[in-house]
């Protein structure tokens, strides 16, 4: 009976009693591909017929799948709706510590349900925010935007003051506000939010990520520190970018504001890294942890070229980088990993002592051959448990960048030119005819993954 109550431990705890349904590569290759092939409704009927692939464990992965690929179809209002599903599980379960769970220190991590990476979070609101813009519903927009800050603080005040984040707050999301704020005539918060991005650029982002504040991002910064007479802020901002030109604040109200998001790339996957550790007795322990893979992509850059169908004006822009998606992830994943391979040692000792305990009985009553082929089948089962979660919202682009161009009253027509490190075109796509009024801000989002 000994023997048979310490094998049944050393099996619970290898996890051979656990399955957990999760989407297959299959499914992501599918979707994948209709993304590449600009299919973006067909990729989000996919994942709507894809529900049963996804048991509670990842609920949360399921939704935030359904929701970008809605927001990449422009289904506004249906990203919402996942994305809130996903967001209101991830709050519960942070609500509930689920890291502490008994069950992730006895199997692995995949034994509980995946709550998010604290950046996925944060951006699950960011593309809500999105959503309500391509809706127009620019209040609820900044609702959103100002949630990410509150979860970004939120999170790092759970770690020691030397084992924060690095991602603690968001240049992008505070950019938005600032164009948000303007739009809604606040333009004291637009100057502030305005403020913050670029100090975010400057002290975090170009540091931590290689992203610099974009030149329209300064040049709306002036603008509006003209417009509010903050003449010391306008001759320090000046002073710093000396050449960025100014736009004065009576020129920009009679000109449209017109801005074009790009989602560029395929983000990061997490994969399985260990090491081995030996342990007494000759048994080798195995130590399982995720790592952020970086995924190539061949599109570098956007073109934009308008033309006002009027004058027959033309214009011509570029796109900035302004949100590393791909970076962010992984400095997020390593300023944790410490944590994760304290928990997956912690874990590995615990199944080599109940392998121990398992070998010491078999000895007893059957002798030293049975107690080492009862510690030979417990290592292997440790080992084949022993799995790093790997799981995370795969769907995400690599990097958010955003074209902006002041332009006056009118109707116009254009294209936007995907383009690689050579400047070669990879695609074009037409830009629909459109037409804009003074003061007017209008958003155009484009997907690529090429």
């Amino acid at each position: 009976m000994a023997i048979r109550q310490h094998v049944r431990i050393v099996l619970l705890m290898s996890g051979f009693l656990l399955f957990s349904c999760a989407p297959s590569l299959k499914y992501y290759a599918k979707v994948d591909g209709y993304l590449l092939n600009q299919e973006f409704d067909s990729a989000w009927h996919l994942a709507r017929e894809n529900t049963k692939t996804f048991d509670k464990l990842n609920a949360v992965i399921y939704y935030l799948n359904e929701g970008i690929l809605a927001h990449f179809a422009r289904r506004y209002s249906e990203s919402n709706q996942s994305l809130t599903k996903a967001e209101s599980i991830m709050d519960e379960l942070y609500t509930k510590s689920i890291s502490k769970h008994i069950a992730s220190f006895i199997i692995n991590d995949n034994a509980i349900p995946y709550r998010g990476e604290d950046f996925e979070s944060a951006l699950v609101n960011l593309f809500m925010a999105m959503n309500y813009v391509g809706l127009g519903s620019l209040e609820d927009a900044l609702v959103e935007a100002r949630k990410i800050d509150n979860k970004l603080n939120m999170f790092n005040a759970q770690y020691e003051d030397d084992k924060k984040n690095v991602y603690r707050e968001d240049a992008f999301i505070r950019f938005l506000m600032g164009v948000l704020y303007e739009a809604e005539g606040e333009i004291n918060d637009a100057y502030i939010s305005c403020w913050k991005a670029e100090n975010i650029y400057k002290n975090d982002y170009i540091r931590n990520y290689g992203v610099s504040p974009p030149v329209f991002l300064i040049e709306n910064l002036l603008t509006l520190s003209r417009e509010l007479d903050f003449h010391e802020e306008f001759r320090k901002i000046q002073n710093e970018y000396n050449d960025v030109l100014f736009i004065n604040p009576i020129e920009k109200k009679s000109l449209a504001e017109i801005f074009f998001i790009h989602y560029n790339g395929l983000g990061p996957v997490k994969v399985e890294a260990f090491f081995p550790v030996p342990m007494p007795d000759n048994y080798v322990a195995k130590i399982a942890y995720p790592e952020f893979n970086k995924r190539r992509y061949r599109i570098s850059k956007s073109r934009i070229y308008l033309e006002n169908l009027s004058t027959g004006r033309s214009y011509i822009f570029e796109t900035e980088l302004m949100e590393d998606i791909a970076s962010i992830a992984v400095m997020n994943l390593k300023n944790r990993i410490n944590r994760i391979k304290a928990k997956a040692i912690a874990r590995a000792t615990a199944k080599y002592l109940a392998a121990r305990q398992a070998y010491k009985a078999a000895k007893r009553q059957g002798g030293e051959l049975l107690g080492l082929l009862v510690q030979a089948v417990s290592q292997a089962a440790s080992w084949a448990s022993e799995q790093a979660d790997v799981r995370h919202w795969r769907l995400l682009p690599a990097e958010i960048r955003v074209g902006r161009i002041l332009i006056p009253p009118g109707e116009y027509k254009g294209r936007i030119d995907f383009v690689d490190s050579n400047r070669a075109v990879v695609i074009s796509k037409q830009i629909q005819n459109f037409t804009v009024k003074k003061r007017e801000k209008k958003f155009f989002m484009f997907r690529t993954v090429n």
